[in-house]
């Protein structure tokens, strides 16, 4: 019986952890992805790394937001002020560094209490069964994020800085930390700083970012994140740009054929994905915008790959390769099978459209390198080969 209860009290505090911190349902993570805006987020603090983290923000014009713990808090109540009179959010990350898993009750209710606002980030994100309760009680809401910068590591920050541009999107909610445990902090921060709003990005407090809870939906969407990541590296996909409203990525690999005038089938080729996340948030006249300027970028990364023979997309969105000078082809039963599947699911978790019974209609888009060097080239004008409606 005693060994039933524990199982049962280990699956309630899993499944809680896995729905609420994994996925993040209910919890604020990221604001519109219509909207170049971004919150940039440190916790932990204040520490010794605060002045210096504040220096650089304010370098760059940028106000961000200070999940704070109120024993560093008490520590260093200077800082604290200082954070503040340089217009800075300060919000709440409990009254000591210590996951959930490791409070009673009336400790964890300390915690979400220990510092006044808005928001409360619990530490390492980690949820007991009773954290929303307390925080709905304590008149607050849950804070996460969509973008963790790891300068908690030990990685190159280049390669840090790196991977934080390629994964913020509009929206975004930025993890990343004020402690002097973490000194690659502020490497990263030199890199990323100048850079986010040259892309095009705006920094703001996440109070500035109207952001709303997630639903169940969007919950699988934050939940999906590292598959996307590993995916990504797997099979070496690379984004063509890293603007806000930037949806194009490549990855090697052979064309899938059957063999098409200008292009076989095995060559080496390069197949287009389109970001899920960003574009059901553009408009059509966005779409063909950011359209014309990956596909520039694009020609430009085939331009120096002289053995790439061609590109293709399979999806349903293929069809609309055609304003972009595609050609287009049938696919195999197994082709429409997987690439119909993963359409209909990419719909629904993205757009909210309901599955069908028949599954979306799919298509082969490809153009040979000649053809598509010739339309996408420096020697021509993109811009004016595409009337907008």
């Amino acid at each position: 019986m005693e060994f039933l209860f524990l199982l049962l009290l280990l699956t309630l505090y899993v499944g809680v952890d896995i729905i609420y911190r994994w996925m993040g349902v209910g919890a604020v993570a990221w604001g519109s992805r219509s909207s170049p805006k971004i919150a940039l987020t440190f916790d932990d603090g204040p520490s010794p790394h605060t002045e210096a983290i504040l220096e650089r923000l304010r370098g760059e014009g940028i106000k961000a937001t200070f999940f704070v713990l109120q024993s560093q808090a008490q520590r260093y109540p200077q800082l604290l002020e200082k954070i503040l009179a340089e217009g800075h959010q300060v919000e709440s990350h409990g009254l000591v560094h210590r996951p959930a898993f490791f409070l009673w009750p009336w400790q964890e209710a300390q915690q979400v209490r220990a510092m006044p606002g808005r928001f409360y980030r619990p530490p390492h994100g980690i949820h007991s069964p009773l954290t929303r309760l307390l925080v709905r009680a304590a008149g607050k809401q849950v804070a996460l994020w969509d973008v963790e910068a790891q300068d908690w590591s030990s990685k190159d920050p280049h390669i840090l800085a790196q991977r934080i541009l390629t994964w913020c999107r509009p929206g975004s909610i930025i993890l990343l930390h004020d402690n002097e445990r973490f000194p690659q902090t502020l490497a990263v921060l030199d890199e990323i700083l100048p850079q986010l709003k040259a892309l095009g990005y705006q920094p703001v407090r996440l109070d500035e970012l109207e952001a709303q809870p997630l639903s169940w939906r969007e919950g699988l969407m934050r939940a999906s994140q590292g598959g996307h990541e590993r995916y990504f590296i797997k099979n070496k996909v690379q984004r063509l740009g890293l603007g806000p409203f930037d949806y194009l990525a490549v990855s090697p690999c052979a064309f899938p054929g059957p063999s098409q005038p200008g292009l076989k089938k095995g060559e080496p080729s390069l197949e287009v994905h389109l970001d899920s996340a960003r574009t059901p948030a553009m408009t059509q006249i966005q779409l063909l915008r950011e359209g014309r300027k990956g596909f520039t970028l694009l020609a430009e990364y085939v331009q120096s790959r002289p053995e790439i023979r061609g590109v293709w997309g399979i999806s349903q969105a293929a069809m609309g390769l055609r304003v972009f000078g595609f050609h287009l082809a049938p696919v195999t039963p197994l082709q429409r099978l997987i690439s119909g599947v993963a359409n209909a699911w990419f719909l629904w978790l993205y757009r909210g459209e309901q599955p069908k019974w028949r599954l979306p209609s799919v298509v082969l888009g490809y153009s040979p390198r000649d053809e598509f060097l010739a339309r996408w080239g420096k020697a021509t004008k993109p811009a004016e080969s595409i009337s907008e409606p």
